[in-house]
């Protein structure tokens, strides 16, 4: 054993230009443990934990023994810190409880056009008439307007509206994920709808944003020369990123296809937009004698496709995923410049320092952590092959060069849905299989040959008018390679359907899977078994047997069989549909009878008017519609679950665990975990995310239209 973790780390010491690839992992391990915490901490305590550790580095330098994990945990100190000041610069007020109709004045600074709406965003907005209960107002909202407001809203309007006002939606359920938090971070406090129409009262002032007005006249174009409104939304999407037009239906299928990354604003957009004029300025300036012999043409075609980049990134509105593929994208670009190699694990493991200092928060996202994951592994695959595509490449002539392209497609595909599975199956609970790579196969090369690049010439022609032709052109690649999307979305394995899992086994499974990609030779197999070893435990992760919503409004039980049975089907359909990606695991899903007998399918469930009383491993738990009978279901029932408030009795001698509307207002949704001859385990979103500045648990004051 001694000699074999001798050679072990013998061979770690000869790959050692490789340990820097492992200085994200830390200050990552940092930023995770800052957001699993319950509380938050004094703001400079990670600040000053660094103060203090920066010095000893010296003091431990000659030991490497000691200065390698010193050095670690001083980045992790750092993730922390980053973290702390991330969250301190982006703190804001959030809404708190669900408003009355209200009346709002503020100056709108995004529209986003939908299928039959709009939706905007208001910024330094007050109450002008009624009452909204805290202590301040956030700094944005974002409001859905009537479907038939005939306003247009524009960006820098100063507008007045009756609405009602949101609360950011929490968890569905224990574990799940926080939008909270993800729009704590993109600055939004609160969402909302529409009760009247929307009035303008002062117009925007010098016109249209330069980039907003690009924008509107390419969508407007588009929706021109298209006839079909979802083609018409899908090629929006493409070209500048506006996705909400697009049908559910459409969503359901890429979705289902695994191609929805094609569509949505993702790394592989901004590999175009930089691709194509790297490679035609540097070919043109190669073309020409004088530039070819002078210039450094690669250097300034690197430079073109940076800002182009930047450009299109500021025309898309700049969301966050875009912003990532930027810094990514000029990070590559930078590289080319200084004459380095742009495809090595090391510049991606400098893109994820430079992103976990600015954006600390996006390694929390599925966007992140499936983007990077594909790019390591993809890094790590064509580095360990390279020899074998240059070898075959070199001399082949087109045709057989066409089929090494398409062979590299499959790989691609191949190694960046393995890569991504994890992380898919933790946020989504669906991995695509074998349709997924089939519907890549059509859809990568057609979206990167013929949608992207006609779309692209025909938003250079627009100025022209000569935009149709091109669209038309654009609008049946996109018929394509979604015909093919709705065949292989329909296959038997199309895709997996899994089960949610603990966030512990997804980081096991990610530093495996970082591990093998980090390192060469045979020490990188290393870490296939605890990447496996938490695939297994991830699998068999215990399942919520009784789900409760936070408004109480629904309630879950998994049947003896498997299947989900719903307290109902007319409410929480959001909610309803997550706890099915989650939980059940591709199994039938039916609404609870009004009324059960014992015997047949379904005497776990018997139900009256009352209360409706369940037995599931040897426990009994009572869902009480009518709360007069709370002392006759306590006589018996371990957990009562109401959405009205309860009052045991003092008949109630026994220890009864109540979930009524306080507990659920108090620590919203929850979930049960039943185990026989074992008390009930209850855990719920409150308890586990703690308080925390996204979470709104401030003291409340009343804010009326005089502007308190």
């Amino acid at each position: 054993m001694a000699s074999y973790l001798g050679a072990f780390w013998q061979e770690m010491q000869n790959q050692r230009e490789r340990w820097i690839f492992w200085l994200p992992v830390p200050m990552a391990i940092g930023i995770a443990a800052y957001f699993s915490l319950q509380g938050e901490p004094p703001l400079l305590l990670g600040t000053l934990a660094g103060v203090f550790m920066l010095p000893l580095l010296k003091v431990f330098y000659r030991n490497q023994a000691l200065f390698i994990p010193f050095l670690a945990l001083l980045l992790a100190v750092a993730g922390f810190a980053a973290a702390q000041w991330r969250t301190h610069n982006v703190a804001a007020p959030v809404i708190e409880k669900r408003s009355y109709t209200i009346t709002l004045q503020g100056k709108v600074v995004a529209v986003e056009p939908q299928e039959k709406n709009f939706r905007i965003a208001l910024e330094d907005f007050s109450v002008t008439e009624g009452k909204l209960y805290q202590d301040s107002l956030p700094k944005r909202v974002r409001i859905r307007l009537k479907n038939n407001d005939p306003a247009v809203p524009q960006a820098g309007d100063v507008v007045s509206l009756r609405a009602s006002l949101l609360p950011l939606s929490p968890p569905v359920m224990p574990g799940a994920f926080d939008f909270q938090r993800h729009a704590f971070f993109q600055g939004l406090g609160g969402t909302g709808y529409a009760l009247g129409n929307l009035e303008v009262i002062t117009p925007r002032q010098g016109g249209e944003f330069f980039f907003e007005k690009l924008r509107r006249h390419i969508r407007e174009k588009i929706f021109a020369a298209i006839e079909d409104r979802g083609r018409a939304a899908m090629i929006t999407a493409f070209m500048i990123g506006e996705d909400r037009g697009i049908s559910e239906k459409d969503w359901e299928v890429a979705r289902e296809s695994g191609i929805a990354h094609l569509i949505a604003i993702s790394g592989s957009h901004f590999v175009l937009i930089a691709g194509f004029p790297f490679f035609f300025v540097r070919a043109f300036l190669a073309a020409i004698p004088y530039t070819a012999l002078r210039w450094p043409i690669k250097k300034i075609a690197a430079a073109v496709a940076m800002a182009v980049s930047v450009f299109y990134m500021l025309l898309i509105g700049a969301p966050i995923p875009a912003q990532r593929a930027v810094i990514m994208t000029c990070v590559i670009m930078t590289a080319i410049m200084i004459d380095r190699d742009p495809f090595t694990l090391r510049l991606a493991a400098f893109a994820a320092l430079l992103l976990f200092i600015l954006s600390p928060e996006s390694l929390m996202g599925p966007s992140f952590q499936m983007s990077f994951a594909a790019v390591v592994a993809l890094i790590a695959f064509y580095e360990s092959t390279a020899p074998w595509w240059k070898k075959h490449f070199r001399d082949a002539d087109w045709s057989k060069r066409y089929a090494l392209y398409l062979l590299g497609c499959f790989a691609t595909s191949l190694v960046a849905s393995a890569a991504t599975a994890p992380f898919a199956l933790y946020h989504f609970g669906r991995v695509p299989f074998i349709g997924g790579l089939a519907a890549n196969m059509v859809a990568v090369p057609i979206s990167s040959f013929v949608t992207f690049p006609v779309g692209l010439l025909s938003c250079l022609l627009m100025p022209f008018g000569l935009e149709k032709y091109p669209l038309l052109v654009t609008e049946k690649s996109i018929d394509v390679f979604m015909y093919a999307a709705e065949l292989v979305a329909g296959w038997e394995y199309a895709g997996w359907q899994g089960n949610s899992f603990g966030g512990v086994w997804l980081a096991v499974m990610t530093l495996g899977c970082i591990w093998v990609c980090a390192w060469r030779g045979w020490i990188r197999w290393a870490g296939v078994l605890p990447a496996l070893v938490a695939a297994f435990m991830a699998a068999m992760t215990p399942r919520a047997d009784i789900l409760v919503a936070g408004s109480g409004d629904l309630i879950a039980l998994r049947a003896p069989d498997g299947k989900i049975w719903f307290s109902t089907l007319a409410k929480e359909k959001f909610v309803r549909e997550q706890w099915l990606v989650r939980e059940a695991n591709g199994q039938a899903s039916r609404p609870w009878p009004e009324r059960q007998l014992p015997g047949g399918e379904g005497d776990f469930l018997a139900c009256g008017d009352m209360a409706c009383r369940i037995r599931l491993k040897g426990h009994e738990i009572s869902f009480i519609r009518a709360p007069e009978v709370t002392a006759d279901e306590c006589m018996e029932a371990a957990i009562l679950i109401s959405k009205s408030a309860l009052k045991l009795p003092r008949s109630c001698k026994r220890k009864v665990q109540v979930i009524d509307r306080w507990k659920l207002r108090e620590d919203g949704a929850h979930a049960i975990y039943l185990t026989a001859g074992k008390p009930p385990r209850i855990r719920s979103v409150q308890a586990e995310r703690g308080a925390r500045p996204w979470t709104g648990a401030q003291k409340k004051e009343i804010i009326n239209s005089a502007g308190k």
